[in-house]
């Protein structure tokens, strides 16, 4: 668990002088991506050059093709011309597109790692100055400071140095001496990176790097530190992170061989570096031990405004060290360019603080909201600093579109109890800033204060002139450097050609408008951008002074003056290129700025006087101030050292030290405990006693009595310390014991990544159809179709024959164009039919011949090989098959003999006209080209051309003959072969229709051309006759959808019988059904979706993920009463985690049987037959799957297993379903009855209730209808922990609340998938959200009149009256706003609740805890949870679009609001587009992420763009873009702008919710 220190004790350890909390890591994601291999299918024509025929299926067409390609899904008309817009869009501007997405291309797109990684790998220790070799020699023999200049190369001679020490060290350990480690220490996380970058370049030795939030699960583990010791020769990293290791003992001083310190002034007071040779370092001096070379690196020993030599000579006594500069200044100035010259310019005197018009506005309407009081007072300086326009900026930037419904947010959240009207103020606010005219800024007094504008004159004179190439304006202000920043963009102040950027630290106060935290990354893009020249000007605060590498600079400008003399000595040696500037902003008549300027001349010149002179020429010899000279401050703080190990407590580290114990104790998610501490004054000072968490095991301690509070307060963490040592609750590295306790619950947490992948087997065959031998009976399945006038062609039915029966299959569709589908009905039959030899090898003719006709496929196969047969019956598809008792008398036997005695028709060109009507022909040389004729045409010859409009042949032997006449038209033979043919010319021509050779009916998206057959006209020498009728083939035709589809379901079952669930048919496939890679993302456009699969798993997964809750939680609560919930919510997440449901799928193979992959026209053959002529099948096929959807199939099988048990009126399927997939003993039952056989009643609940307790219970009766026969179930359902159990002799409710929370979730769950069938589970749990949230729950409670009950301590009593007045007044005003709207008052908007403020979770508690109360009252009755779900919760969400944007204030989500509600246009898209990966043809690799643009797009026209890294981030840049540009646009405005005339439309969107075009427009809808 990472370590949170609470914000008291971080408060407190400032006050002391302050380690540094601040927190970063190395964030380097993987990028993995697995390419398929290409795979060429089919050929170009039927007959190679050599003669060889392939009679495959789809002749002629040669495709690529990558695990098959997907077939898009069905778009509409109006789509298909908005994405065709879309595309010609992008093509019109992808030069601007292009500009967009390779703008450091670098940069936007690699870690900041990566980014230090490419600018700071130069070798620089093979090229040494002289001076650096000097100071290196003295830092060889002795412990020294370094003080150089920023920017002379410090970090060199610690290289040096370090590579001296690590070749030393090699040495030693030859010689048989301890192993001893060398670390670089610094003071920021982001000088971690830099440094690591530097030496990693320049030292061929391992080096680590360690900072931020790896620091607990570094310091954590002293094997971790063996280890790094093994496998490093040097560590970088934040002082903080040594300290601590230090402390614990994980490392020991005389384990290392050398310190570096980096930005050495900082060792002082309580800073690390200094703690590090206080506790340590002159620890171990004392007692003789072995001790580091030391290292201190500085441009100035002086941080602060104190004497320069006295600073000095204390550095070099705690630092236990000398101070060395370079002995011959004039080294330094040959290597090093200081400014030529350092000017001084004057601004005009500030005026007294004043106020704009605009301020003065806001301020009446935000004055009593505290969230805004820091802007206030910022603004209200901001006039005089920066000039009247910026201030008026700054409340525009303030109130920013995309930021105002975050500041009613935060002010929601902070002060609560300020009512609604608070928020109204903010909107107001809002429309003030909106409609306030702000004029463009010039270099004026009227809009700029006289200090700025000769900023601007400055920049401009030297960025005008070619003078200045690269600039800093250093600042004190974060906000005021991101204000001048802005101000340098504006028309008429922006100076040409120089961009202009920001570097700032990474906090963030209430003053700032600037809505996100900077990152460590984002500072090291900005200098990543500076050092390549796309931006020249920074403006920086002190973050850019120190330690960060920053590219030398010729004019640097100190906007606000300095404070100290490194402030002014580490600013300046910025300006290192030749010919620079360095400008000192003064106020005129300001004597406190010239003062300043002076002293740090002086303090400069006296300091370097100082270190050029020898230590015995100095006034003050640093070496003479001993350590009590440091430590006289401390004077009675203990310390306590372990014996075993030598891990060491102090007063500053024990609060540490407190904070991590208290973290390790176990806790119920979302809590955050903590220690309290209660200072109070006594005589001498202050006095202060630590209160521990009631599951601690020592509750409190007293520290000693000192004169300052936070002194008080970490002796008392240092007595309860003490204490947790003597208990052994601490181990001997001062490590809490409890922390081995967590990981259970956080792996289960965090079980399964959704990204990572696995490659397995899919079984492509049902288990039936490997159970070969002679079929001495078979049973007969009826296919027939529900609209068979769909189909291009009359057909009958035709009956699939099986060894053994099929369950009853469910229903499906088949599309044969746009509006022509039909489904397909399955009619099992169990009776079998009896099977002689003789009718068995008619079958087999009948059924080899359709596979030979219809599907280019030559078997050699007898029937005890044949999965399975098809026969033609005698019957239509209207025939009611299900009546017949014999369905042996309804096969077509006739037939069936006709084709098994007649391989084909034989054709002698005397045949009578009937002859040519209603026959099917096929071509033996080119599969593809299968035809029904019409009729004869004695009006056309072989020789005659072929007749305009006919559909060309696809055979190449037609592209390369001269003559395109009827007869050539007819022989798709190459021309070797059709040369050694010889045609009659005088044969008759018929007129024929050209079958289409698509396979896949099961994908909706089919056109009405590409189903229509062609019509044509042949001659029929060249073509086989078929002796199939052509109703037999026209339905035939349907066979490969229909094979595909039952064969998925029967794999389907397979699994459920693997399982042993015996699950319903259709819900098993939707179980196991993943048609996309990206399915858990509703909002962005499909990846590899497999077209016509049907429903995929996640609906289902939605379902069963609450079943599986609910039943856990069940199980768990019957058989642990002793858990408390923490406990039980543990137990109930190792049983439903991913990782437990995953393992257990692979234990049962069940990912083999997941459908992946849509319908492939070569694997719905029978397999293990002989194939003769046709092209082979190979049916051992693989799919890639995410670990977390094997996870998600499990739980939608479950959910199949709830819909088919509750279909039953039971749900033991669905509890058996449970056991299966968790495969645990908590849970080991079949049936739902089981579960209340599991519960012993407690004594609690069985005892006899006294009259109070009888009297609440029957208080509860009146009001909710039930009665219950154990009373005291009612006292604990509304006991809160805090009430003292002597008062009520029950348990806390916490245990009830656990089960009532998870039946409570499966009622809300089970309402909105059945009252929802059509929508996507990002909508279900959206929606959801708002039926569990506590702010429901908490209205609810205030509703039924549970706050009246509740039993808790004074405190809680008094937050729910507070928010029973604040529902109550808004359930008011809803029922006033009814009847004001001419409604009756009981018609009242049933979401009141929502913008009410929050209320106290104990009310949420007790709602939930009730719950569990009647069920466990009513004897696991779920039914009673029904009950009370439908009369106490359904009012609330009978119309679920109040709450459409209650989930998530997202901008998709506004923006559709805005695109339905507003404007009631249905014609808008957010589309997207691959871009290619520019870095790719940069060479970089793969080190970038793919592009994408998208795009909002109107009745065609583009509205907004934006160019990203992923499709989400892309969408929500454009929705906010778009928001910006059509919130102030009027209805009329818009639709004139963009053309629309969906007014009627939109209305009528509202009553026809169901249409597939307002499916696809309430798509939008769903927020990421």
């Amino acid at each position: 668990m990472a370590l949170s220190l609470s914000p008291s004790v971080q408060a407190d350890l400032m006050e002391l002088g302050g380690l540094d909390f601040s927190a970063g890591f190395e964030n380097s994601a993987s990028h993995s991506s697995t390419t398929e291999p290409l795979r060429l299918d089919g050929g170009g024509d039927a007959e190679s050059d050599d003669g060889q025929v392939d009679n495959g299926e789809e002749e002629g067409v040669k495709r690529w093709v990558v695990n098959e390609a997907p077939q898009p899904r069905k778009i509409s008309e109006k789509k298909r011309a908005a994405m065709a817009a879309w595309e010609q869009w992008i093509e019109d501007n992808q030069e601007n597109l292009d500009k967009d997405s390779t703008k450091q291309v670098t940069n936007v797109y690699q870690s900041a790692n990566s980014i230090v990684r490419g600018f700071e790998n130069r070798k620089i220790i093979t090229s040494p100055r002289e001076y650096q070799l000097e100071l290196f020699e003295r830092a060889k023999e002795r412990n020294t400071i370094a003080v150089l200049d920023t920017g002379s190369g410090k970090t060199l001679i610690a290289a040096l140095l370090l590579r001296w020490t690590i070749q030393n060290e090699l040495e030693g350990r030859a010689r048989g001496e301890p192993m001893r480690i060398a670390f670089f220490l610094v003071d920021k996380v982001a000088l971690v990176f830099q440094q690591h970058a530097v030496l990693k370049s320049n030292l061929d030795y391992p080096v680590a790097k360690f900072c931020g939030e790896m620091m607990d699960s570094v310091v954590s583990h002293k094997d971790f530190w063996a280890q790094v010791f093994e496998d490093n020769m040097a560590v970088v990293c934040t002082a903080e992170i040594l300290y601590s290791c230090l402390h614990h003992s994980f490392i020991r001083i005389d384990q290392i061989n050398l310190l570096v310190f980096d930005e050495a002034h900082h060792t002082k007071k309580n800073h690390p570096y200094a703690r590090i040779i206080k506790d340590f370092y002159s620890a171990a001096k004392e007692a003789g031990k072995k001790l580091p070379r030391l290292l201190g690196m500085t441009a100035s020993p002086v941080d602060s405004r104190v004497d320069p030599r006295q600073a000095a000579a204390e550095l070099e006594g705690l630092l236990h060290s000398q101070i060395a500069t370079v002995a011959d200044p004039a080294l330094l100035q040959r290597t090093m360019c200081r400014p030529k010259r350092e000017i001084v310019i004057e601004y005009g005197p500030r005026p007294r603080d004043w106020t704009t018009p605009l301020h003065q506005s806001l301020v009446l309407k935000l004055a009593n909201n505290p969230r805004f009081r820091k802007n206030i007072e910022y603004a209200r300086t901001t006039a005089a600093e920066l000039g009247c326009w910026v201030a008026d900026r700054y409340w525009q930037l303030v109130f920013a579109p995309e930021d105002t419904m975050k500041l009613s947010a935060q002010t929601q959240t902070q002060t609560p109890l300020l009512g609604e009207s608070v928020i109204d103020e903010i909107r107001d606010a809002h429309e003030i800033v909106c409609e306030h005219d702000f004029s463009t800024p010039d270099l004026s007094k009227e809009f700029l204060s006289d200090k700025v504008i000769k900023l601007i004159s400055v920049l401009r004179d030297q960025f005008s002139g070619g003078a200045a190439e690269r600039c800093i304006v250093f600042v004190k202000q974060r906000t005021t450097a991101r204000l001048l920043a802005d101000l340098l963009q504006q028309p008429g102040i922006k100076i040409h050609g120089v961009e202009v950027g920001v570097l700032v630290g990474g906090g963030r106060t209430e003053s700032e408008y600037h809505s996100s935290k900077v990152s460590y990354r984002d500072q090291v893009v900005t200098i990543s951008k500076f050092k390549s020249g796309e931006l020249k000007c920074i403006f920086a605060t002190s973050v850019g002074e120190e330690g960060l590498d920053i590219p030398d600079c010729n004019l640097i400008v100190r906007f606000d003056l300095y404070d100290t003399l490194i402030q002014y000595i580490q600013s300046r040696g910025r300006a290192r290129q030749a010919e620079s500037i360095y400008v000192h902003m003064v106020e005129q008549g300001n004597l406190a700025h010239r003062r300043k300027i002076v002293q740090n001349q002086v303090n400069e010149n006296a300091l370097r006087k100082f270190c050029e002179a020898m230590p015995a020429d100095r006034k003050l010899n640093g070496n003479t101030l001993n350590m009590d000279y440091f430590l006289r401050k401390e004077t009675g703080q203990k310390q306590y050292t372990v014996p075993e190990t030598g891990a060491k407590l102090n007063f500053k580290q024990s609060l540490v030290c407190l904070d991590r114990f208290v973290a390790s104790l176990p806790q119920p998610p979302e809590v955050s405990q903590s220690a309290d501490y209660s200072v109070s004054p006594v005589a001498g000072g202050f006095q202060c006693e630590v209160t521990m968490p009631s599951n601690a095991p020592i509750r409190s301690a007293l520290g000693g009595v000192f004169r300052s509070k936070a002194v008080a307060k970490c002796s008392a963490a240092f007595e309860m310390c003490l204490a947790l040592v003597g208990g052994k609750y601490l181990d001997d590295h001062l490590q809490p014991i409890f922390t081995k306790q967590l990981p259970a619950i956080r792996n289960a947490r965090l079980a399964l990544s959704s990204k990572k992948k696995g490659e397995y087997g899919m079984r492509m065959k049902p288990i039936l159809w490997s159970r070969l031998g002679f079929p001495h009976e078979l049973y007969a399945t009826v296919l027939t179709l529900t609209n068979p006038g769909s189909l291009w062609h009359s057909s009958c039915p035709l009956l699939l024959l099986t060894r053994e029966p099929l369950a009853q299959l469910p229903d499906f569709p088949l599309f044969y164009g746009t509006r022509r589908c039909s489904h397909v009905h399955c009619i099992a039959s169990p009776k079998p039919i009896a099977v002689s030899q003789e009718t068995a090898q008619g079958l087999l003719a009948f059924t080899l011949r359709v596979f030979d006709d219809v599907f280019s496929k030559e078997y050699d196969a007898t029937p005890d090989k044949l999965p399975y047969f098809f026969a033609p019956t005698r019957a239509d598809h209207g025939f009611d098959f299900a009546s017949v008792e014999e369905l042996h008398d309804i096969v077509d036997w006739v037939t069936v003999e006709s084709v098994r005695a007649n391989e084909r028709i034989e054709y002698t060109f005397q045949e009578p006209d009937e002859f040519f009507q209603d026959k099917f022909v096929a071509d033996p040389w080119d599969g593809g080209r299968k035809l029904f004729l019409r009729k004869r045409c004695y009006d056309l010859k072989p020789t005659d051309p072929v007749p305009d409009g006919i559909v060309p042949p696809r055979h190449r032997a037609w592209r390369t003959c001269k003559n395109h006449d009827i007869l050539n038209y007819s022989v798709s033979l190459w021309s070797k072969s059709r040369a050694r043919m010889s045609m009659r010319d005088n044969q008759p021509v018929v007129e024929a229709e050209m079958l289409p050779i698509r396979r896949n009916l099961l994908d909706d998206s089919v056109s009405d051309e590409e189903m229509e057959p062609k019509h044509c006209f042949v001659i029929l020498e060249p073509f086989k006759i078929s002796a199939l009728p052509s109703n037999i083939v026209a339905m035939a035709y349907n066979l490969p959808a229909i094979i595909h589809r039952m064969e998925a379901t029967l794999i389907a079952l397979d699994a459920c019988k693997l399982l042993d669930l015996d699950i319903r048919p259709d819900l098993a496939l939707e179980a196991v059904t993943k048609d996309c890679d990206n399915s858990d993302d509703h909002s962005a456009e499909r990846i590899n979706f497999q077209a016509g699969m049907g429903n995929n798993y996640e609906r289902l997964e939605f379902l069963g993920d609450a079943f599986l809750k609910m039943a856990t939680s069940i199980s768990i609560y019957s058989l642990r009463p002793g858990n408390d919930e923490y406990a039980s919510h543990v137990a109930r997440m190792l049983l439903i985690c991913n990782r437990n449901l995953f393992n257990n799928a692979l234990e049962a193979k069940l990912e083999e049987y997941v459908r992946s992959t849509a319908f492939n026209g070569r694997t719905w053959y029978p397999d293990g037959l002989t194939l003769k002529k046709g092209k082979k099948t190979d049916l051992t096929l693989r799919h890639t799957l995410g670990d977390k959807t094997v996870a998600d199939v499990c739980e939608a099988l479950i959910g199949a297993a709830y819909l088919t048990a509750q279909r039953e009126g039971n749900l033991d399927l669905a509890v058996k379903a449970v056991t299966v997939m968790v495969k645990d003993k908590l849970h080991n039952l079949k049936a739902y009855s089981e579960y209340y056989a599991l519960y012993t009643l407690p004594e609690w609940q069985t005892a006899p209730s006294n009259a109070f307790q009888t009297a609440l219970a029957d208080r509860i009766y009146q009001r909710m209808g039930y009665k219950f026969k154990y009373p005291r179930l009612v006292l604990c359902a509304f006991k809160h922990s805090t009430y003292p159990r002597e008062l009520a002799p029950v348990p806390s409710y916490e245990r009830l609340e656990f089960l009532g929370d998870a039946l409570y979730d499966m009622a809300c769950v089970d309402y909105l998938y059945h009252r929802f069938p059509g929508k996507d589970p990002q909508w279900l749990t959206e929606h959801k959200m708002a039926m569990v949230s506590n702010q429901f729950l908490g209205c609810l409670a205030i509703s039924l009149g549970f706050h009246r009950s509740v039993m808790s301590v004074t405190v809680i009593a008094d937050n729910v009256r507070e928010y029973e007045s604040k529902i109550m007044e808004a359930e008011r005003e809803a029922k006033d706003e009814a009847v004001a709207a001419g409604k009756s008052e009981d018609d009242y908007a049933r979401d009141f609740w929502v913008n009410c403020q929050k209320p106290p979770k104990v009310l949420a508690d007790v709602v939930e805890a009730y719950i569990g109360a009647i069920f466990v009252d009513s004897e696991y009755d779920y039914g009673t949870v029904q009950e009370f779900f439908n009369i106490n919760v359904l009012p609330y969400f009978e119309n679920m679009a109040l709450y459409d944007t209650f989930a998530n204030n997202h901008p998709v989500t506004f923006l559709t609001n805005m695109m339905q509600t507003k404007f009631g246009c249905t014609e808008w898209r957010l589309l997207v587009s691959e871009m290619k990966n520019v870095e790719d043809e940069l060479g970089l690799g793969d080190s970038g992420a793919p592009r994408v643009v998208c795009g909002l797009t109107v009745h065609g026209k583009t509205v907004s763009h934006s160019v990203s890294e992923s499709s989400r981030y892309g969408k929500m840049a454009v929705a906010k873009k778009a928001l910006t540009q059509l919130e102030g646009m009027g209805v009329d405005e818009f639709k004139k702008e963009y053309q629309c005339d969906c007014g009627s439309a939109g209305k009528k969107l509202g009553a026809e919710v169901k249409t597939p075009e307002s499916e696809e427009v309430l798509e939008h809808g769903t927020a990421i």
